[in-house]
């Protein structure tokens, strides 16, 4: 059969039996796809929710524990300030501003200003700044108390202006009153204002009580402030005189709008979600068993009585179980988010890690809020799949006649390029590498042909390439020594081992009988890079080294240099050459050598039983013309002695967990092999590399020349 009729059967198949089988199956299978991908929007909401909530909370726990710990270091600096003034002698002229100076306008602090965080109702019912001084307190004097008796605590309390100001300046945002009152009925209170009732006694609110009787650091429950007549958390600690008798007390006032400043939720959340500070109530006590509300937003505003009672609500869920464990969790210091009801209606509650008796936050996000998406996603889909499904009726007859047009017209146009480019294929395959086709359809097909068109000259180019190579590889290698050097009282061996065609690392043997016999140069060489221009780079290193050994071999730092200009006028910017070069002397039974920028030659001293290395003396060649060269002393070598020349493609070889051969495997390796020939060292590194390598491809020429003491 055709392609033609073939292309015809495909197409009708593919357009004609989706349309067909999805005009009685897509309205079912559509609606519950919308219900899915809805439950499965509410259940990836509700997840992201929970992650989102746990996140938020935990971040809030962690400042709400930081503010906590904060304050109540303050109040402690706060109590050893009262504690010390009481202590110590009272100044002779103390400066004192009482409520009444205040309140009358007369005898005024400097300082004086509307607070921007501290308010009240004002007469027409509007709520205005409180008139205060950051640069002193307040004096208040219960009713019936005469000034004179408790003028020496009085004058004691009268620098205490000092600490709290100190306190205040770090701390502005988590607290806005300080204040201290003693037994003796004294009341003191930073920042100085006034609009104290006539009938206020310190010594009856719950937190001068409740610090009393506890005798430690405590905190209340929400109570109005008695100057601004908002809900505000106390946290308040006894003060005492020197003799360990009960002074008073000292306490700073948290209004609850900083407890919450911290706390970012999303917009979509804010309106509706509950934010709450608990405590888990005490053993023996009417709260046990109970989560006790410390702030929530409905305790925020102005104008309450500020002698009504301690606020005391309790946290409730119609899910009693699931609401005891969640204070199970806290208690134990355990966060978590649960989904209980509230008010009547399902939300997700994310709770912070508490303690035994300590506050901790509870979120609580109504779910429908956290839903409300994936329902609007649930009713968009559905509407959008009756409109598709009234499209899809209509695509379906349309698409029949047009797909038996089109295969007609179009089963020729896409079948004789075929025909050509098989034809051309065949061609090619052949070995004619100028095999060409001509297709003009301006599609898909035409870019085929044009690539096919390139691929005949990209194959001849490739293959001249790789002859190419192949006679730069037989050069290369015939550039190098082809056998050991013979020399009196030494054993020789050295190899290049390239990790492409041709490479960078050279190395030379080069009898030098211009300057006497029994002498041989030994050079290592190292290019950067490898491939074709390190080879012709190491190839004209080669031709200035053996032309000018002879002549300069007494003096290797002028070889060197010599060797360096030539390098540097033949190299760009881009590549250098390191080159150990060494002058072998068997009368002398020495080693002098030059090495510029080359890993030091390992020296294995076999009388000795150590190792040392022959370090370079200068830097890489072709870099700097003008560069010098330091000559060494020639060392002396003993029978048993082994020298190492290598590159360092050995001990920078790379396995497949990225780690290196190193120097510390080599001197193990020629320690282990020293007693054999330097054949059969040499053999034994390069052996105890490959190995090291297993199935990793050689990254790195590697060059090693063996020299032993006979």
């Amino acid at each position: 059969m055709k392609i033609r009729w073939k292309l015809l059967i495909l197409l009708l198949v593919i357009a004609l039996v989706p349309l067909i089988v999805g005009s009685f199956l897509n309205r079912t299978s559509m609606r519950r796809l919308g219900v899915q991908l809805a439950s499965d929007r509410r259940e990836i909401l509700t997840k992201n929710a929970r992650q989102h909530l746990q996140h938020i909370v935990d971040g809030y726990g962690e400042i709400i524990t930081r503010d906590i710990e904060i304050l109540e270091l303050a109040l402690i600096i706060q109590a050893d300030g009262v504690e010390d003034r009481l202590a110590g002698k009272p100044p002779a002229s103390p400066q004192l501003f009482f409520g009444e100076d205040y309140d009358k306008g007369d005898n005024l602090p400097s300082g004086m200003k509307a607070s921007a965080s501290l308010k009240r109702l004002g007469p027409d019912g509007k709520v205005v700044p409180i008139q205060v001084t950051y640069d002193q307190q307040v004096c208040v004097l219960v009713a019936g108390i005469d000034r004179k008796t408790v003028a020496d605590d009085l004058a004691c309390l009268s620098t205490m202006p000092k600490v709290y100001r100190s306190l205040h300046k770090s701390n502005a945002k988590r607290m806005s009153w300080q204040y201290t009152s003693l037994e003796s009925g004294i009341h003191t209170s930073y920042p100085g204002h006034g609009g104290y009732p006539p009938d206020y006694d310190p010594r009856v609110r719950t937190w001068y009580t409740q610090a009393k009787e506890e005798n430690a650091l405590t905190w209340t429950l929400p109570a109005v402030d008695v100057s601004t007549r908002t809900v505000a958390l106390s946290l308040a600690m006894p003060v005492h005189y020197p003799d360990g008798s009960f002074a008073g007390v000292t306490a700073i006032d948290v209004p609850l709008g900083s407890v919450f400043s911290e706390l970012t939720l999303p917009g979509q959340w804010s309106d509706d979600t509950s934010s709450l500070l608990v405590f888990p109530g005490m053993k023996g006590d009417e709260t046990e068993g109970k989560l006790v509300i410390l702030t929530q937003k409905s305790y925020e505003g102005h104008g309450k009585d500020w002698r009504a009672p301690e606020l005391k609500q309790y946290l409730e869920s119609e899910d009693v179980d699931e609401l005891k464990s969640l204070m199970a969790d806290a208690v134990s210091g355990k966060s978590g988010v649960r989904k209980m009801r509230y008010k009547g209606k399902d939300a997700l509650w994310a709770y912070g890690a508490g303690g035994a008796e300590k506050q901790f936050p509870i979120i609580i996000v109504p779910y429908e809020k956290i839903i409300a998406e994936a329902a609007g996603a649930e009713k968009y889909v559905l509407t959008q799949i009756a409109q598709g499904l009234r499209v899809a009726g209509i695509v379906m007859v349309s698409v029949v006649v047009v797909v038996v047009i089109v295969s007609f017209f179009i089963s020729r146009r896409v079948t004789m390029p075929l025909v050509r480019l098989a034809d051309a294929a065949e061609r090619l395959a052949a070995g004619d590498y100028d095999a060409g086709v001509q297709i003009r359809t301006g599609d898909e097909l035409q870019e085929l042909g044009e690539i096919f068109n390139d691929m005949g000259p990209k194959l001849r180019q490739h293959a001249d390439m790789q002859r190419s190579l192949a006679v730069a590889m037989e050069i290369q290698q015939q550039l190098l020594p082809s056998e050991s050097p013979k020399i009196d009282g030494f054993d020789v061996a050295g190899t290049s081992i390239y990790c492409d065609e041709t490479g960078g690392d050279y190395y030379d043997f080069i009898d030098l009988v211009d300057l006497g016999s029994g002498k041989l140069g030994i050079a290592v060489g190292d290019v950067t890079g490898h491939g074709i221009g390190a080879a012709l780079l190491m190839a004209s290193a080669r031709g200035v080294l053996r032309s000018h050994a002879g002549r300069y071999g007494g003096d290797l730092s002028e070889l060197f240099s010599v060797l360096n200009t030539h390098l540097v006028r033949d190299t760009g910017e881009t590549r250098f050459m390191t080159l150990f070069y060494g002058v072998l002397d068997a009368t002398k039974r020495s080693l002098m050598w030059t090495s510029a920028g080359h890993d030091p030659a390992i020296w294995l001293r076999r009388s000795m039983g150590k190792i040392e290395e022959l370090p370079n003396t200068g830097m890489p060649l072709g870099i700097l013309e003008g560069a010098t060269f330091d000559s060494v002393k020639p060392v002396t070598l003993e029978a048993g002695d082994v020298v190492a020349i290598g590159t360092d493609g050995i001990w920078e070889a790379a396995n497949s967990a990225g780690d290196m051969f190193g120097k510390d495997r080599m001197r193990e390796v020629l320690s282990a092999s020293a007693e054999k020939s330097a054949a059969e060292i040499h053999d034994a590194v390069v052996a105890a590399v490959n190995e090291f390598l297993g199935q990793t491809h050689q990254q790195d020429d590697i060059t090693l020349v063996i020299i032993k003491a006979l």
